[in-house]
C-alpha cells in the first residue's frame, strides 16, 4: 500500500465532505447539458450486480468489452456496503466510447468524473443515475377525503387565487404557545390573509386565514453553517394556517396510527445513515403514500449563479407511482422500529413540492422533494401541536360497514354461498382477524394504489358519493348532490302533522304500504317534496336484491358478489339508528326552540364505534351464537324492503334517537367552544348508554344481511346456476369494473325508483 497515495477510504467520508466536495466541482457539474441536479447520499448498485466476495467489498468488475445497463432508480439500489457519495443525475447514459470529437460523439469535457479530488488528497466518489424529466400523472381517481368533524393531517384544504381553486395538504398542528396554526406549504395558503377552507359537514367552510409567519427560502450557510455550499439557497415553503376554531382540528393525520416526537436532525446528526430510511406519509391527492429518503440536499435548480437546495429527495416506495399534484404541505413521517418490537412513526419532512423523473424503464417516478421539519419549526418559532382532539378522527368510522358485512359471510347456512362469499369476504370487508379502526384504515387509505379497488362494503360512500370527474364511478350530480346519497336513510320516525302517526308506525302495522306510492305520499304531507328529503333504504335494498335474483339465475358469480357486497353498506345503514330518524344530527331548530346535539351522528357512528370496536367485535362473537329477531320470509323484493323496515324498528326501538341525542348534548353542557367536541369522556359517556345496545342492533344488520343475502341466492337457484367450480374468489378488477358503471344497480331517487323494481 502506498502510504503517500491518495486516500480512498470512502466509507470514512461524512456528510460535510460530501457537500464540500459537491460545491468545489458544482460548476463543472451543473453546467453540463446532460446533468439534471445533484445530491448527496450512498452509492447506488444494480439489482443485476453480483454481490462481493468475503474478500472484497466492491462488486466484482463488469468483464472486458461488456456494456452494462444505464443505472436508474428502477434497477438499483442502496446495499448495506453502499459507500457515502455524490450523486448527479443525467438525462442520456453515456458510456466511455461515447465521449471524442467524431460524429455523434459528446465533447470529452461533458464526461461526469467518477471521481472528485478534495485539496487535502481525500477521494469521493460520484454515482451517476440516469433520469428523464417527464410530464407528472395524475391518478384517475384523486384520493380526497373530506372532513365531516375535525381536519387533520394529510387532509385537503382549498384556497382560491386568480379565479382558480386549489386543493392541498395539511400538514400538522403547530403552536407558538399563545394560537394554534395548521402547518402546510407557503404557496398552498398564499399571502397573509387569504381565507383558507376545506369541505366540513357537507360544505365548503372557511377554517381559517393565511398567517403572516412564512418561510420561502434562506441563504444555506444560515442554516447549516458547518456545512460548505456556496451561492446557494435552501427551499423551505413553509406557511402557517391560524386557525379559526381549534375544535374542528385534529392533531393527528388521517389514515396513520399516532406519531411519536419530531426528528430532530441539524448538521451534527444529518447523515448518509438516512438514505433509503423508510418513511410514510398520507397526501390529500395520493392517499397513503409510502417511500424512501433517495438522497440528501438535492440541487435542484441553477438560475443567475444561484442554486436552490431541499433537504431530501423522497421516492416513492414499492408498487407505488409516487407523490402528486395536491400533496404539498404533507407530512413525512420516518418508520422507525421501536424497542418494544412496534412501529413508531417519527415526523421528518415537510412536503412542498415534487419532481417528475423516469429511467429508462417505463412508468412515472414522481420524487417528493421536501423540507426537514426541525428547520421549519426552528425557524417559524412554532412547536408541534400533540394529542389534540386525537378521539375524533377527522374522517367516518368504517368500522360497523366492514364489521356486518364480514361476520355476514361467516353466518349463512347454504354451503355453496357460504363457501363463496368466504372465498370473496376480502373484496366485500376484511377478515376478521383486521376489523379494528387502524387495520380498516391502514387498507382503505391506500387506495391510491392502482388499481385502486374499494372494498365492496363502503363502496356507496367512497366511490358513489363522489362527483364522477373526481372520481371514477362517482354518481353525484353536483357537491354532495345527487340521486346516490337519499338511498342511504329513510326518516320514517317523523310525525305526520295530520294525526301524529309515523311512516314506521304505519308500515309496521301494513307491510302492504312499503310501496313507493305509499311514501312519497307520505313525504308529501310533511312538506318532503325535495328529492334529498325523501329517502328511500327500503327501496335500495329490494333493488339490489332483484340484481342478486337476476345475477344467480344467469349464473353470473361476479355480479352477485358485486351486488352482495354493495347491499351490505344498506343494510349496515339501516342497523344504526339515526339512519332511519329525522332527529340524524339532532333535534333540529325550530321557531321558538334552538338545535340540539348537532354532531351526534359522527360522535356515535364514526368516532364511538372505532374508539370501542374490540368490545364490539368481541359482543357480536358472542351475540351471534344466539338466535335473534324471527325473519319473515323473503321471497320476493318487496319482501327484503320489509325486512329492512322491520330492521329499522327493531333498530329504532334497541336505541332510541331521542335518547341518544338528549345523551349526547348533557355532554356539550357547559362547553364554550363553538361546535361539538367529542373528547374520550364523551365517548366513554355514550358507550355507558348505548354501547350494549349498539352490539345489539349491529347482530340483528349482520343477521338480516345474510338472510337477504340467502333468499336471493335461493331465489335465483343458485345451487343449480352456480357450480362448486364457480365459487371462487372473484378478480378484482371485475368488481371494480362493475362498481364504476353508473348502469350498474344505478343510483336513483324516490320518484324514479319505481320503474326498476319487481
Amino acid at each position: 500500500m502506498d502510504i503517500l497515495g491518495t486516500e480512498r477510504n470512502f466509507a470514512g467520508l461524512g456528510l460535510a465532505d460530501l457537500v464540500e466536495a459537491r460545491d468545489l466541482y458544482h460548476w463543472h457539474l451543473t453546467h453540463q447539458r446532460n446533468v439534471v441536479g445533484t445530491a448527496v447520499g450512498l452509492y447506488y448498485i444494480r439489482r443485476t450486480d453480483p454481490w462481493p466476495s468475503r474478500r472484497s467489498r466492491r462488486s466484482a468488475p463488469a468483464k472486458p468489452g461488456t456494456r452494462k445497463p444505464p443505472r436508474t432508480f428502477q434497477n438499483s439500489e442502496i446495499r448495506d456496503y453502499s459507500w457515502p457519495c455524490v450523486v448527479v443525475l443525467v438525462e442520456r447514459w453515456l458510456e466511455a466510447q461515447d465521449f471524442g470529437t467524431g460524429p455523434g460523439q459528446v465533447p470529452v469535457e461533458e464526461k461526469v468524473p467518477t471521481t472528485l479530488y478534495l485539496p487535502d488528497g481525500r477521494t469521493v466518489p460520484v454515482c451517476v443515475v440516469q433520469v428523464d424529466p417527464a410530464e407528472p400523472v395524475r391518478d384517475p381517481v384523486p384520493a380526497w377525503v373530506w372532513p365531516e368533524r375535525v381536519i387533520g393531517g394529510g387532509l385537503p384544504v382549498i384556497t382560491h387565487s386568480q379565479e382558480e381553486e386549489h386543493v392541498a395538504s395539511v400538514g400538522t398542528l403547530v403552536t407558538d404557545g399563545h394560537t394554534v396554526y395548521a402547518l402546510t406549504a407557503r404557496h398552498v395558503c398564499g399571502p397573509a390573509g387569504t381565507p383558507v377552507s376545506t369541505r366540513l359537514r357537507r360544505s365548503e367552510v372557511q377554517v381559517g386565514r393565511a398567517s403572516r409567519h412564512q418561510l420561502t427560502r434562506v441563504p444555506f450557510e444560515s442554516v447549516y453553517p458547518d456545512l460548505v455550499s456556496h451561492r446557494a439557497y435552501l427551499t423551505l415553503d413553509a406557511g402557517l394556517v391560524e386557525v379559526d376554531e381549534v375544535a374542528d382540528w385534529s392533531s393527528q393525520t388521517y389514515g396513520l396510527p399516532p406519531a411519536g416526537p419530531f426528528a430532530d436532525l441539524s448538521e451534527h446528526n444529518l447523515s448518509t445513515k438516512l438514505v433509503n430510511a423508510e418513511l410514510v406519509a398520507f397526501g390529500a391527492a395520493s392517499g397513503y403514500l409510502r417511500g424512501r429518503i433517495a438522497a440528501l440536499l438535492f440541487r435542484y435548480r441553477s438560475i443567475g449563479g444561484y442554486d436552490d437546495i431541499t433537504d431530501f429527495l423522497i421516492a416513492p416506495g414499492p408498487g407505488q407511482r409516487g407523490s402528486q399534484p395536491g400533496d404539498s404541505g404533507t407530512i413525512w413521517h420516518l418508520s422507525q422500529a421501536a424497542d418494544d418490537g412496534t412501529v413508531q412513526l417519527l415526523p421528518v419532512a415537510l412536503q412542498w413540492g415534487g419532481e417528475n423523473l423516469v429511467g429508462s424503464t417505463p412508468g412515472s417516478f414522481n420524487f417528493a422533494l421536501a423540507s426537514s421539519l426541525t428547520n421549519v419549526l426552528r425557524l417559524l418559532d412554532v412547536s408541534l401541536v400533540v394529542d389534540h382532539n386525537t378521539q375524533a378522527q377527522p374522517f367516518w368510522g368504517k368500522t360497523g360497514h366492514y364489521t356486518i358485512a364480514s361476520l355476514a359471510c361467516e353466518h349463512l347456512k347454504t354451503s355453496r354461498l357460504r363457501t363463496l362469499m368466504r372465498n370473496n369476504l376480502d373484496r366485500i370487508g376484511f377478515q376478521l382477524s383486521a376489523l379494528g379502526p387502524d387495520d380498516i384504515d391502514a387498507a382503505t387509505s391506500k387506495l391510491n394504489q392502482n388499481p385502486r379497488f374499494v372494498p365492496l362494503a363502503d363502496v356507496p360512500d367512497l366511490v358513489w358519493k363522489n362527483l364522477p370527474t373526481q372520481v371514477l364511478g362517482g354518481r353525484d350530480t353536483s357537491y354532495r348532490q345527487g340521486p346516490e346519497h337519499p338511498t342511504h336513510y329513510a326518516d320514517i320516525d317523523e310525525p305526520r302533522p295530520t294525526d301524529g302517526k309515523t311512516l314506521r308506525q304505519l308500515c309496521m302495522a301494513d307491510p302492504a304500504l312499503v310501496t313507493v306510492e305509499a311514501w312519497q305520499e307520505f313525504y308529501s304531507s310533511l312538506g318532503h317534496t325535495d328529492p334529498a328529503d325523501r329517502g328511500l333504504l327500503p327501496f335500495r335494498v329490494w333493488q339490489f336484491f332483484d340484481e342478486m335474483v337476476a345475477a344467480t339465475a344467469a349464473g353470473d358469480v361476479a355480479r352477485f358478489v358485486c351486488a352482495a357486497g354493495l347491499v351490505s353498506h344498506y343494510v349496515g345503514d339501516a342497523s344504526q339508528p339515526l339512519h332511519g330518524s329525522y332527529l340524524a344530527d339532532g333535534a333540529p331548530a325550530t321557531p321558538t326552540t334552538p338545535a340540539v346535539g348537532q354532531g351526534v351522528h359522527s360522535a356515535y357512528e364514526s368516532a364511538m364505534v372505532d374508539a370501542y370496536s374490540a368490545e364490539i367485535l368481541a359482543g357480536l362473537q358472542a351475540t351471534l351464537t344466539h338466535r335473534g329477531a324471527e325473519q319473515g320470509p323473503i321471497l320476493t323484493g318487496h319482501d327484503a324492503a320489509v325486512a329492512v323496515v322491520r330492521l329499522m324498528d327493531r333498530t329504532a326501538k334497541a336505541i332510541k334517537p331521542a335518547d341518544l341525542v338528549a345523551v349526547f348534548a348533557q355532554t356539550q353542557v357547559g362547553r364554550t367552544t363553538q361546535g361539538p367536541t367529542v373528547t374520550k369522556a364523551v365517548l366513554a359517556t355514550l358507550w355507558d348508554h348505548v354501547g350494549a345496545a349498539t352490539v345489539k342492533v349491529m347482530a340483528d344488520g349482520t343477521r338480516t344481511l345474510a338472510a337477504i343475502w340467502e333468499a336471493a341466492f335461493t331465489q335465483g337457484r343458485g345451487v343449480s346456476t352456480v357450480p362448486t367450480a364457480n365459487t371462487k374468489a372473484v378478480d378484482p378488477a371485475v368488481l371494480q369494473a362493475l362498481y364504476q358503471d353508473p348502469d350498474f344497480v344505478r343510483s336513483l331517487d324516490l320518484d324514479h325508483i319505481g320503474a326498476v323494481l319487481t
